[in-house]
């Protein structure tokens, strides 16, 4: 954990001085908010407009394997590519935000928070919840719902969930969260 931790501070320490907005999401966002679970990365959205993809390999070639390809690929289709630390092999999945009215709201949105005493930006617990959601809907994944799962047990602001629940067509995998007990 002292690696990731390392790594999470490098990769925002380098998002921050080049003016990049971020947010963490993912396994690390679920580990802030709930029960903590096996992560075998660190996921970040970032907004990194009107830069190139030799600009943000600069950011971060010296000590990540970072490939330049990949990043002008996803910056073009506003998708993912990875970092991985040469020395801690530790990776990063950096994942253009899109463009769909959810994804900016919670981007604009994100959180200033201290996790294992780094500052960083993080999505908001009912965000996560909807992202989660989005990603059992395309994958089925039995985890991405027990995450779900756990994020509510923790409490959260269900107007907000089911209003975008409704908005973004997530009505039956939000019933099969519904159907186990939860406020749905």
């Amino acid at each position: 954990m002292d690696e990731e931790a390392a790594v999470l501070r490098d990769v925002t320490e380098r998002l921050n001085e080049a003016g990049i907005p971020y947010m963490l999401t993912g396994s690390l966002a679920l580990c802030y908010y709930a029960l903590p679970r096996m992560t075998r990365d660190i996921d970040m959205v970032i907004d990194p407009e009107h830069r190139s993809a030799g600009e943000l390999c600069a950011l971060f070639d010296e000590f990540y394997f970072v490939f330049e390809e990949a990043v002008a690929s996803a910056l073009k289709r506003r998708s993912m590519f990875n970092l991985i630390h040469k020395d801690m092999l530790i990776k990063a999945d950096l994942i253009v935000r899109k463009q769909d009215p959810h994804r900016v709201f919670e981007f604009e949105h994100r959180q200033q928070v201290t996790f294992r005493d780094i500052p960083v930006s993080i999505v908001r617990k009912e965000d996560l919840i909807i992202a989660k959601l989005i990603w059992a809907k395309d994958s089925k994944s039995r985890m991405q719902l027990g995450d779900v799962r756990s994020l509510l047990a923790t409490g959260c602001e269900m107007s907000y969930i089911k209003a975008w629940v409704e908005k973004i067509g997530l009505k039956d995998i939000w019933r099969e969260v519904a159907d186990e007990g939860h406020d749905a």
